[in-house]
């Protein structure tokens, strides 16, 4: 029997207490067939490919149909197609699947680091990636390899044990790319109320302002300090007031995901940071970057764990 893993507070606790190595950015279930369909449908869609050009296997059943990594409970799904495109989709009322803009994407990176500091993400090639294991909707340390522009080659890592999905990667080869790259992973918190009526009145200002209060995203750094941040309150992503050394772990709580918490944990030896476009409040988006200490972890066993509580 595999050891089951411990709360997200065990888990920030010890993480805050062993800390991450400081990694920084460097620049830059019950729910119906019918209704995982639909959300297979849509990300598919919104990834705007075909299954039938990549080189994974896919799943031939009718509700993960294209996709090489699939997994579902009561509270959300994760879904990887069979060409490296992934997100999370919480469930709603009575098992529902949130709106399709409220997809939560993930994105396996590799990023070269220029002299001068900036980053170049390189696009991953879909037809290179492969895997000796087959397409699983119950997916136990499944490996995939794969290669991006310049020919940098890299691993990456899916795990799910009792509700929480563990991801993860590493480089092979640099191929013929000359200056520094590392892996990484991007999750990408939508605007969530990019639809609702927001000012309009007063009475509707009054309602927006309402579901919104409670919105906060909740981070504990690498060295054990705590801070919060409400969601409603225009803030600086990128900041060193949020991301301090380096974030071990991140609880996003917004309203239209129905109260549920979203917990993104790192293992030793990595670590998160936030990052946006320009100041303003969280609920309007941002992304999570996830990055490893290569020297640290040079065989890839950091993990990027998230679950939904």
């Amino acid at each position: 029997m595999r050891k089951r893993r411990p709360g997200w507070s065990r888990i920030c606790e010890e993480m805050c207490l062993a800390g991450a190595g400081g990694v920084g950015l460097g620049g830059y279930m019950n729910f119906s067939k019918q209704g995982l369909g639909a959300w297979v449908a849509g990300l598919m869609v919104v990834a705007g490919i075909s299954p039938v050009s990549a080189e994974l296997p896919a799943m031939q059943e009718k509700e993960w149909l294209g996709y090489f990594v699939g997994f579902a409970n009561k509270k959300y799904q994760f879904g990887l197609t069979a060409q490296g495109k992934a997100a999370i989709r919480l469930t709603g009322k009575d098992d529902g699947l949130v709106s399709q803009k409220l997809a939560i994407p993930v994105e396996f990176m590799v990023e070269e680091i220029a002299p001068d500091g900036n980053v170049t993400v390189k696009s991953v090639q879909p037809e290179s990636l492969e895997s000796a294991q087959p397409a699983t909707n119950k997916p136990q340390d499944v490996t995939i390899k794969g290669k991006v522009t310049g020919g940098a080659t890299f691993e990456m890592y899916i795990d799910e044990d009792r509700g929480v999905m563990a991801f993860g990667g590493r480089l092979l080869d640099p191929g013929t790319l000359k200056n520094p790259l590392r892996f990484s992973i991007r999750v990408k918190i939508p605007d969530v109320y990019a639809d609702a009526n927001k000012g309009i009145d007063k009475k509707e200002q009054k309602a927006f302002e309402e579901k919104a209060k409670s919105d906060r995203v909740q981070l504990s750094w690498t060295d054990g300090k705590r801070v919060k941040q409400d969601a409603d309150k225009a803030v600086d992503a990128n900041s060193k007031e949020l991301n301090g050394p380096g974030i071990a772990a991140a609880q996003i709580t917004l309203s239209p995901y129905f109260g549920k918490k979203l917990e993104f944990v790192s293992s030793a030896n990595s670590a998160m940071n936030l990052v946006g476009e320009k100041a303003a409040p969280l609920h309007g988006g941002f992304f999570l970057v996830w990055i490893a200490d290569q020297a640290k972890d040079p065989d890839g066993k950091a993990r990027l764990s998230f679950e939904v509580k």
